[in-house]
């Protein structure tokens, strides 16, 4: 497997990354639209909570060489992260200001948003008011970057990565217990605190043990190749999925993580090893998840934001603002990714001439 990734690309991972990134999108539109009484973005955010996890899963996989070169290049991956969040930052800085000048929100917003993330902005939508954080997403950023230092260390100070598990064993485990267990005990608070107040606050650190299970399994990939075959890691991948499903009807509301989010993120991944190169091939999704997922995550903020404004005169029209709007918000968020991204390479075509 580690081979055949320096070897191709994995298409396969490229083609999950994208529909994640739709997924992940279009839930920040944050849509009224319900199913049998559930409401479907509920829904979307509680079982997708492997999302994330695949994400981090790629990053971690991809830290990981057998001669330790990328390793040694970490500081790079931490300047990237950097000139990431700078983009960020000035973008939304950009778009706040706008929003100032419309009157949508006032100064103390934008300072706010700046220093750490957006307050929600209100918005109608059909039977009442929902309200969007733009910038709330930029915890990823925040948190990955957080990695990429803690990994860039390490290396210096010629630490085996091992010792992370000293942190992520325990972070594990106390993400199970609060946004799991202790629900399915019947336990919802501790104290007068909500328990999944605390899981959310722990659920950025969640992060890190998906990391070095990606680091892991580059790392031993071989070892994972000869214990699992594809029968075992599409079961593993129904299992996943029936267990998530099953958790989602029993715990609802999580903030945390699942055992089937575990075991879905890990066989997902794995699989996407196993789809022969010249099958299952949907290029678009490939173009989409090799060039504008990432800016996809910098812009679906702004792009749901935007929707929702658009589509307020129509918060009446259910069709419309809540089954309609999360799709054009997701559709608005690749032509911007899709903008940004011509940009960049205009820029860089025009540096390469220059010289």
């Amino acid at each position: 497997m580690a081979e055949a990734a320096l070897r191709k690309e994995n298409h396969a991972l490229r083609t999950v990354t994208a529909i994640l990134m739709f997924f992940i999108a279009g839930a920040h539109y944050y849509s009224k639209a319900s199913v049998g009484g559930v409401l479907v973005n509920d829904f979307i955010f509680d079982a997708g909570r492997f999302a994330i996890p695949i994400l981090v899963l790629t990053s971690g996989y991809f830290s990981y060489s057998s001669d330790g070169h990328v390793e040694a290049r970490m500081g790079l991956k931490l300047r990237h992260i950097l000139y990431l969040i700078v983009i960020y930052k000035l973008f939304y800085l950009l778009f706040s200001t706008v929003l100032l000048i419309a009157g949508k929100v006032d100064a103390q917003y934008i300072l706010t948003e700046f220093l750490i993330y957006s307050p929600a902005v209100e918005f109608q939508c059909y039977n009442g008011v929902t309200g969007l954080e733009s910038t709330q997403p930029i915890w990823f950023i925040y948190a990955l970057f957080a990695i990429y230092v803690l990994w860039w260390l390490l290396h210096k100070l010629k630490v085996d990565y091992i010792w992370t598990l000293v942190l992520a064993i325990p972070i594990a485990v106390i993400s199970l217990i609060l946004g799991e267990f202790l629900p399915l005990a019947g336990v919802r608070y501790i104290g007068d605190t909500y328990i999944f107040d605390i899981a959310d606050i722990l659920y950025p650190f969640i992060l890190l043990p998906f990391f070095i299970m990606g680091y892991y399994m580059h790392k031993h990939s071989g070892w994972l190749d000869d214990r699992l075959s594809n029968a075992a890691v599409w079961g593993l991948i129904a299992i996943g999925t029936a267990m998530t499903f099953t958790e989602v009807w029993l715990v609802g509301d999580s903030s945390a993580i699942y055992m089937g989010s575990i075991v879905l993120a890990f066989s997902l991944f794995l699989g996407t090893f196993r789809v022969p190169e010249d099958r299952y091939r949907i290029e678009v999704l490939i173009y989409i998840g090799r060039n504008l997922s990432m800016w996809m995550y910098v812009f679906f903020g702004a792009a749901c934001l935007m929707m929702r404004w658009v589509m307020e005169p129509y918060a009446d029209e259910y069709w419309l603002s809540e089954v309609a709007g999360p799709f054009l918000a997701v559709i608005l968020d690749i032509l911007m990714a899709l903008g940004f991204h011509n940009l960049l390479r205009f820029i860089s075509r025009r540096r390469a001439l220059a010289r």
